[in-house]
């Protein structure tokens, strides 16, 4: 209440204050009047000033009677406000937010229905839900406004497969550049084309002059609200049929995996047993199907040869030749892979699924549980499974080797996992595959240069096709002028092919220059050709070095060189790491110096050694030392492992002193870790040297669990008591040397 009165006070001295201000200004302008007169009106001035005197007066008192009229309403309003009850109160607000809400719902109805004239969509929005919501719903419904802003203007109308297909027949429409390709799968990255037919319907929509066709109802959905974004891509590259084996340990998902891209991709699954039982029931008179029946009619085993004659018959079916086909837990040995090879049959991608041996008879027991009353005995016993995967075992080493180094194409693929898991793994393995494909076709047709890796080239076959540079990379010598010898690499993961020949990168920076520029490090306008072999570095061994004399008195060139050719840069080198370049041969001092000397021979032979040298080293017997050095040279680094672990558990034996703990701790652990010991002597003194720690740590828990006062056995730890008579047991026995023996 003080503040308001002040606040009151204020206002009416501010209020006087402008109506004073105001009244002399209308005093003046009266005088500014006045002096304008005659003269004679001066000498009435007494009378004036009186009369000025009385108005001052009378202005005055009506200012002070209009402010307290003025300002006593104020206070009449306030009372009444004051006066005003809680309920008319919340009536007269709701009224107003009532009023209020109506004439905001009329003006947004006006404002809608001009929007929907000139074809402005509107969205409705449910606020009454936490903000958070609110906002993730409204930036969901504008995502298509925002991120498809560059076709906000496109306009593309979905039609069914009878008129896209009438109108490519009257050419009112004109098919597009993707063809029967999903734009929407390709810009995601998938490159194997989508199933068309029956049973496969498509969804076409027209844009502009072009009919485009969707695979599903929501990609025509995604296509229809930005084109542009699906439009602005490469065109589709040449169809190239999925060609996969998958192999594995029993149970381990493979007919379950193969099934799957039957489904989706349309490709034919095969294994022995389907290749053989479509070549008996379709091509009965044939050669093939006669001599299987003669090896099956007598109970014999079909031959190896027959079953891939049978597979490779099977793959001439059109659907595997257009969509590929999956091998179905094939191959499993060396011949068959070999008899593969013959016939021309090789996998792009090999998968294996890899399976513990507990998880496939865990999975052979759920499946017969799950079929209880099976109307035919199936060989899925445990001893069944344990055969079958005992003879994997065995095999799949030799296949999963031949892959690996002939074709490099075996991939594992953990099978523990979800079997959507896997799915997603193999998927993408199979994609990435036809991609690389496709892209060495694309490049090839074009003239350009194109990585071979994942192509199933053996190394046969790259020697044969090998470039003018060898396993040398053409880019480090072009650009650096280093010998860069990838002989050591066998993956073809940094090479490539151009104009038919097969060149080797050092590495994946090297491979992309390459690419990029192929003529620039390609004879004839590669700026540096490769030496001729006899002039190229060869390492050569410690044998081949015995009765030869190396360059610079067998000092390292390369420490030498690069330490600015200084005395204490002169380090003999190492026989292991010797290289014969023109007829020399180099000794260096490590694997690294090796290497760097390989890549510039020319930079570091021909190096002329100081006048002055360090003194030649002496090999002196150890049996010469005195003892320190002998120790020191031997067991200097056993000990110090000793003394550390001595150091670390701080051993204790009960009844005898620390010292001696130590001590034969020390010997328990230089026995353990001898390496001139056989593994069963240093297995027994491993074990001894456990129960010897074990021993010592009986102190501490008995210190740790021991209390002042007693208490009962059901109380007490359940091996105190055990330990307590084993430390007390230990009285008078303590070790002697002759534990050591």
């Amino acid at each position: 209440k003080a503040k308001a009165l002040a606040k009151k006070n204020a206002l009416i001295a501010k209020r006087k204050e402008a109506l004073l201000k105001e009244r002399s200004e209308k005093r003046a302008a009266r005088k500014s009047l006045a002096s304008k007169e005659d003269e004679e009106e001066d000498k009435e001035d007494e009378a004036e000033a009186e009369e000025e005197e009385e108005a001052e007066e009378e202005d005055e008192d009506d200012i002070e009677a209009l402010l307290a009229e003025e300002f006593e309403e104020e206070e009449e309003a306030e009372e009444e406000e004051d006066e005003e009850l809680e309920e008319d109160a919340i009536e007269r607000m709701k009224n107003e937010f009532s009023d209020g809400y109506a004439d905001d719902n009329d003006k947004i109805a006006v404002v809608m229905d001009t929007l929907e004239e000139v074809l402005i969509p509107c969205l409705d929005i449910a606020a009454g839900r936490k903000p958070h919501i609110v906002r993730y719903i409204i930036n969901k419904k504008i995502k298509p406004f925002v991120n498809c802003r560059s076709s906000i203007f496109e306009r593309v109308y979905p039609i069914n497969e009878r008129l896209a297909k009438l109108m490519l027949q009257v050419g009112y429409k004109q098919p597009s550049r993707f063809g029967r390709w999903d734009p929407v799968l390709l810009k995601e990255g998938n490159c194997i084309q989508p199933l068309s037919g029956p049973d496969h319907p498509s969804f076409p929509c027209i844009y502009r002059s072009h009919i485009y066709y969707l695979s599903s109802q929501q990609n025509r959905i995604s296509f229809i609200q930005d084109p542009l974004n699906y439009l602005n891509q490469e065109s589709p590259k040449p169809v190239v049929p999925l060609r996969i084996a998958i192999i594995g340990p029993p149970k381990s998902g493979k007919t379950t995996l193969a099934n799957r891209f039957v489904e989706d991709h349309g490709v034919v699954r095969l294994s022995i047993g389907e290749a053989m039982r479509q070549i008996l029931a379709h091509l009965p008179k044939s050669e093939l199907a006669q001599q299987m029946k003669w090896h099956l009619i007598r109970g014999r085993v079909v031959p190896e040869e027959l079953q891939i004659q049978a597979l490779d018959v099977a793959m001439l079916d059109v659907k595997c030749q257009t969509r590929g086909y999956v091998l179905d837990g094939y191959p499993m040995t060396l011949r068959q892979i070999e008899l593969m090879t013959e016939y021309s049959i090789i996998p792009v991608r090999v998968i294996e699924l890899e399976l513990g041996s507990k998880e496939v008879l865990v999975r052979g027991v759920k499946d017969r549980i799950s079929v209880p009353n099976r109307p035919n005995v199936l060989h899925d016993s445990s001893q069944i499974l344990a055969i079958k995967l005992s003879c994997y075992q065995k095999t799949v080493p030799q296949v999963r080797n031949w892959y690996q180094t002939q074709h490099q194409n075996h991939v594992i693929v953990p099978a523990d996992q979800s079997k959507w898991c896997v799915l997603d793994a193999v998927q993408e393995i199979a994609n990435s595959s036809i991609k690389k494909i496709q892209d060495y076709l694309h490049k090839t047709s074009q003239g350009k240069s194109a990585g071979i890796a994942g192509l199933c080239i053996t190394p046969a076959e790259f020697q044969a096709r090998i470039g003018d540079f060898g396993q040398y990379c053409p880019v480090s010598l072009a650009e650096w002028g280093e010998l860069v010898d990838c002989s050591g690499n066998d993956s073809l993961e940094y090479a490539a092919e151009f104009r038919g020949h097969y060149y080797k990168m050092a590495g994946p920076k090297e491979l992309e220059m390459f690419l990029a520029n192929p003529e620039k490090y390609v004879p004839p306008l590669a700026p540096t050709k490769l030496p001729p072999k006899e002039e190229l570095p060869q390492r050569i061994s410690k044998d081949q070095l015995e009765s030869r004399q190396p360059e610079i008195l067998g000092y390292c060139p390369v420490t030498y060189l690069d330490g600015n050719l200084r005395y204490e840069a002169l380090v003999p080198g190492n026989p292991q790491f010797s290289v014969e370049y023109k007829g020399k041969v180099y000794m260096m001092d490590s694997e690294e110096k090796l290497l760097k000397f390989m890549k510039q021979p020319e930079k570091y032979a021909n190096l002329i050694l100081p006048h002055k040298l360090p003194p030649a080293p002496e090999d002196m017997p150890l049996q010469n030392l005195p003892m320190l050095g002998f120790m020191e040279q031997t067991c200097a680094i056993a000990m110090i492992k000793a003394l550390t672990a001595a150091g670390n558990v701080k051993p204790k034996y009960p009844f005898i002193s620390s010292t001696r703990s130590a001590l034969i701790y020390i010997a328990y652990h230089l026995k353990a870790f001898n390496p001139k010991s056989s593994p069963y002597i240093r297995k027994k003194y491993k074990q001894k040297l456990q129960q010897f720690q074990e021993t010592c740590e009986l102190i501490k828990y008995l210190g740790n669990n021991m209390t002042v006062r007693y208490r009962d056995p059901n109380e007490r730890p359940k091996d105190f008591d055990t330990k307590l008579e084993m430390f007390f047991a230990l009285r008078g026995v303590e070790p002697t040397p002759t534990w050591l023996k």
